[in-house]
Parts: C-alpha cells; structure tokens; sequence
C-alpha cells in the first residue's frame, strides 16, 4: 500500500485579521503533491485547488468578507497514484468585524491583590447574546471562554492567583450565530499580583522562574 502522509493547515497572520485585509492558508505537504485542495466547511464553492511541487501551497484571499470566515481544511493527491491523502486538522479563520461595539471590561479587586487571591474579570456588550473570550497579551490563544445566549454579562475568575497570573487582560466576543466573527478587543484591565511575604529563612522565587512559569501557563492555556 501506498503510505500518504498527512498535510497540515496554518494561518498567516496567525490572529487579528480584520475584514478588508488579505490573509493566507498554508498547507503544509509532507510529501511531493500533484494536486492539493482546500475546504471550507459548508461552502464546497470555496474548495479551490492548485498543481504544486513545493512543500507548501498558498490560498490566499484578498478583501476578506464575511463568507471566508469559518473553518478550513486542505488535502493533497500524489502525483504518480490516485491515492488522496488525509485531510488536516481543521483551521478556524476568524475575522474582527468592527462594525461590532467592543466589549466593556471590569476587574474585581482592582488594587494589587496578595497571591492566593481569587480574581473575578467580567465582560459585558448593550446589543449581542455572545461567546465572551478572554485575553491576556502575551499568550496567542484565549485564555478562558463563556457563551452566553442572552444579553448579559460573561465572567471569569482566576482563582487562587500567583505572580505569573499578573497582565493585561481584554475582551472580545462573537455574536450569537456568527461564531466565526469577532469584536475588536475591548479595553484593558490590569492584574497586578503581590507576592506572599517569604517565610523566615525562606526566599523569593527567582524572576526568571516567574518569567518561565508564565511562558508555560500562557502555553498550557493555548492547548
């Protein structure tokens, strides 16, 4: 049998696309590829294919609208064979459609908190029943998400925060049934966490084991 490895999809620019601006699906080819399609779910119209020799195949749109956002897949044929290789993990493109008010923020307490502390964030729009997400710079995937049917307001708590917990935190949304197109980011909130007195005879973490224990969360959180 014909051993066909499996392609891969990605986004560039990764985040942040707003309608309007150009964006790029990569597929990513393990193997010398004759033809390589790409799927968009519910649009067989938006199946585009392309003869490629190279290890990557380009699909961009240009002028994105509101029919590209959704979710992607690509798939490749070898060029001596019929034989179709498996499809990718799906690639969710959302774009930011700013005719949508961004979310109002709030952070509960707002002073420095003592670390331990449980740390409430709420979001909240006037007009959409939402998928409300959580961002923290510095961490590429949202941190925590809630959807809400009604008009109302989302929120999150971090519970039991610690120094690596300490950021600048902002909201977005999706519109109920468009949950492929996002608010802008709303405005931010800042986390500041103190650290617990050491112990007698005890001492600080190190800034740089802060500095790793927040890259590890922000990737943790991202899976």
């Amino acid at each position: 049998p014909v051993l066909v490895l499996r392609p891969s999809l990605s986004l560039h620019p990764s985040q942040g696309v707003s309608l309007g601006e150009n964006v790029t699906l990569r597929c990513h080819l393990p193997q010398l590829a004759a033809w390589v399609w790409l799927y968009q779910e519910g649009h067989q119209t938006y199946c585009n294919y392309k003869y490629k020799k190279q290890d990557t195949a380009d699909f961009s749109f240009l002028n994105t609208n509101r029919e590209h956002a959704g979710r992607y897949w690509c798939q490749y044929r070898l060029p001596w064979s019929a034989v179709d290789s498996e499809k990718s993990d799906p690639v969710e493109l959302v774009l930011t459609d700013r005719s949508f008010p961004p979310p109002s923020i709030s952070l509960s307490p707002e002073e420095c908190v003592e670390m331990g502390t449980n740390v409430t964030i709420q979001c909240w729009n006037k007009d959409y029943g939402a998928t409300f997400l959580l961002h923290k710079d510095g961490c590429s995937a949202p941190i925590q998400r809630q959807d809400l049917d009604v008009v109302g307001t989302a929120t999150f708590t971090i519970f039991g925060v610690t120094p690596a917990d300490s950021g600048t935190y902002r909201c977005s949304y999706r519109p109920w049934g468009h949950p492929f197109l996002s608010s802008p980011l709303g405005s931010n909130v800042i986390l500041e966490v103190t650290p617990t007195p050491a112990p007698p005879g005890g001492s600080q973490p190190h800034l740089s084991t802060l500095g790793a224990t927040h890259e590890w969360l922000c990737h943790l959180l991202s899976l």
